[in-house]
């Protein structure tokens, strides 16, 4: 839980530093599938398969549209697949991310910005298989990604976005907080697109 408070300042921060520092803000919208790694699926069987739909947000800023961080949330349904046996299973993740961007066009207006990603952060897993719980566990996990926004005006346009997730291995003898970097045994992509709103 103390891990879960320390995200949650951090979310904090991130949101009250941008205004603070003049940072352009930008919140977004979005919608996507995961596949490859433990999604279980190609990207073509993701695009073709809307059972397993990813929703959620992010919010944020960047300074000149070139370095910035934002929080990125999403939300799976029925991530381990949408057959009875599997109850309601889900995978949420919740990421304080850095950003680093190439605004063309400038900060107004129309314009394009192709930016990259990395973030640490969480990720709960919840599947139960004929109502045995199998997994409920959270995790801290990283995502690393790249995407593209494409502005219509100074405040409306659409993102286009990969994330690759991965969980990292956790063990009390490691040091102070418990956390190794060695990586975990659980992972998955992203992809997708949706409205960002510049502020």
């Amino acid at each position: 839980m103390r891990l879960i408070r320390l995200f949650a300042v951090a979310a904090a921060i991130v949101l009250f530093a941008a205004p603070a520092a003049r940072a352009q803000g930008h919140a977004n919208i979005f919608v996507g599938s995961n596949f490859s790694g433990d999604a279980g699926r190609s990207l073509s069987a993701a695009l073709n398969d809307g059972s397993r739909l990813t929703w959620g947000g992010a919010i944020g800023g960047t300074f000149k549209g070139i370095f910035g961080a934002e929080v990125d949330m999403a939300y799976t349904r029925h991530f381990f697949g949408s057959d009875d046996s599997l109850g309601n299973n889900y995978v949420f993740t919740l990421m304080p991310t850095l950003i680093v961007g190439v605004p063309v066009g400038g900060e107004s207006g129309p314009g394009f910005r192709p930016y990259g990603t990395a973030g640490f952060g969480w990720i709960r897993r919840d599947l139960s298989i004929s109502g045995v719980d199998a997994i409920k566990d959270n995790d801290l996990g990283y995502s690393v990604g790249f995407g593209v926004d494409g502005f219509a005006t100074t405040h409306f346009g659409v993102r286009a976005d990969y994330r690759y997730f991965r969980t990292v291995n956790s063990d009390d003898s490691t040091n102070v907080v418990g956390i190794s970097f060695d990586r975990g045994n659980f992972s998955f992509s992203r992809g997708s697109v949706g409205a960002i709103f510049r502020f």
